[in-house]
């Protein structure tokens, strides 16, 4: 009897336990489901899904298979990075869905981190490219075997993507399972900043009763001189 009970809690959805004070980003590569499952994860926390490279393009006037081809990666990488930190910064909590490069650039990945919570969808090369092959949209696999630059793209990327603050195994299950997932993980994380945020706290206040004590002892030490 108890077993099933835990048999059933675990298949129930999972439910945020702690209140956001960042807004969620995903990274990852292309392919790895990031729009798919930032839509299901922004919709279960009741937040608004944004797509970086939507947003991109909506400043530039431009598609970003075309600001690539037009102006370069640099031209676009400046532009990413303006238009990431106006997202992570604004006063609304979202969860934002980043293009493939993004953390890569070591400003964007600085203010992603200190301004957000990051978390990775990883998934092997295979479904990748399983994946990708479906949309002829991506400019990086335009240049060569997709198979080759992806796995290229893997073991360049895949070791910055690391420093993500959570990291989700991403394969061929449901996206939904993902998204619970990434709950459970958000939880624990979460309870993690919780207790750092409170000993913070605790220290400052520490602090700021010995300086009290500090300026009683030498006001007294005054009184007893005059």
């Amino acid at each position: 009897m108890n077993n099933l009970k835990r048999k059933r809690k675990k298949t129930l959805s999972p439910r945020l336990r702690y209140p956001l004070r960042k807004s969620i980003s995903i990274i990852g590569l292309m392919g790895s489901g990031k729009t798919t499952v930032g839509v299901r994860l922004a919709r279960r926390l009741n937040l608004t899904f944004v797509d970086s490279d939507h947003e991109i393009e909506a400043a530039a006037g431009h598609s970003v298979t075309e600001i690539f081809e037009k102006f370069g990666e640099d031209d676009f990488r400046k532009g990413e990075r303006r238009v990431i930190n106006r997202l992570i910064t604004q006063d609304e909590k979202i969860v934002l869905g980043t293009g493939g490069g993004a953390f890569m650039d070591e400003k964007t990945r600085g203010r992603l981190k200190a301004k957000s919570i990051v978390i990775w969808l990883k998934v092997d090369v295979d479904l990748l490219v399983e994946r990708t092959s479906k949309r002829d949209t991506r400019p990086l696999l335009r240049k060569g075997n997709p198979r080759k630059i992806l796995q290229k793209l893997t073991d360049d990327r895949y070791p910055i993507y690391k420093e993500a603050h959570i990291t989700v195994e991403s394969g061929h299950g449901p996206h939904d399972k993902v998204v619970n997932d990434i709950i459970w993980k958000l939880n624990k994380y979460l309870a993690i900043e919780k207790k750092k945020y409170q000993k913070r706290m605790a220290r400052q206040r520490a602090k700021m009763n010995n300086a009290q004590k500090q300026e009683a002892n030498n006001g007294s030490a005054r009184d007893t001189k005059n």
